[in-house]
């Protein structure tokens, strides 16, 4: 076993549901939350399940399980290293930067074998979802998500992680209303492809593109908000008017279809 982990505060619900270590959690039979992804002579699945405590009490987990889904990295350029194992090192990384992820019940990896089961983002929604549901939401909600999911991002390449899939799919949000106040708590999900960088000055560029270029059905205004409570500024400067550009140029390129 190369790397184990059980949160603490879960083992004894684990143990009563018979997914106390790697051999049980392996072996559970359930029916897929999607169809398991099977490429390049592995498989990747998930599988949504609601632990009971025999007080009555349950929560709702996501296991991903996976089998020869594989990376290679310097430590391992042969065989590599399974791809859940890169997604755990990231959210216990961005832990301390206060960026929101889903927390870790259980993780194990073997050389070609690995776990990963997280605890539910419970009353969060993903953004695009959100978004179709919120159609006639007043322009000033719209702009409390848009900052509120700006800001997070920022945060996570503070955190120097570049995302490398972030679509709005893998952004949750969660509005809440304290004291009369409305509020957004942000989420991240997905981190199966991402990275820790020195370079993230320069790559975090390629996250907004993609982010961008995902989100071409939002106004061009909401974007440009997007881009400038990211950046933290109510007016561009005229090297963030060139890099504002160039991010919609990008997207736009990207989803021209090619001959």
């Amino acid at each position: 076993m190369t790397k184990q982990f059980s949160a603490p505060q879960h083992l004894a619900l684990l143990n009563q549901n018979q997914l106390g270590d790697f051999d049980h959690i392996w072996a559970y039979q359930g029916a897929w939350f999607e169809p398991p992804n099977r490429e390049r002579g592995g498989w990747s699945g998930v599988n949504f399940l609601t632990l009971k405590t025999t007080a009555g009490h349950q929560q709702e987990v996501y296991l991903k399980r996976q089998q020869g889904f594989t990376r290679r990295t310097w430590m391992h350029p042969i065989v590599g290293e399974p791809t859940f194992l890169r997604e755990y090192h990231v959210m216990q990384h961005l832990q301390p930067y206060e960026v929101s992820t889903p927390q870790t019940v259980f993780f194990a990896a073997k050389q070609q074998e690995a776990i990963l089961m997280t605890e539910a983002l419970a009353g969060y929604v993903a953004w695009d979802s959100w978004r179709s549901a919120h159609v006639e939401a007043p322009n000033s909600r719209k702009k409390m998500v848009i900052a509120a999911i700006a800001q997070m991002v920022r945060k996570m390449h503070q955190a120097g992680v570049q995302h490398r899939s972030l679509y709005p799919k893998h952004l949750f949000i969660k509005e809440s209303n304290a004291d009369g106040e409305l509020g957004v708590m942000v989420a991240i999900i997905d981190f199966e492809k991402s990275r820790i960088t020195p370079w993230i000055t320069f790559l975090k560029i390629s996250d907004l593109i993609t982010l961008n270029y995902r989100t071409l059905n939002v106004s061009r205004t909401q974007r440009l908000y997007f881009l400038k409570q990211y950046l933290g500024v109510a007016r561009l400067t005229p090297w963030q008017r060139i890099l504002c550009r160039y991010i919609f140029k990008r997207s736009l390129i990207k989803s021209t279809p090619r001959l």
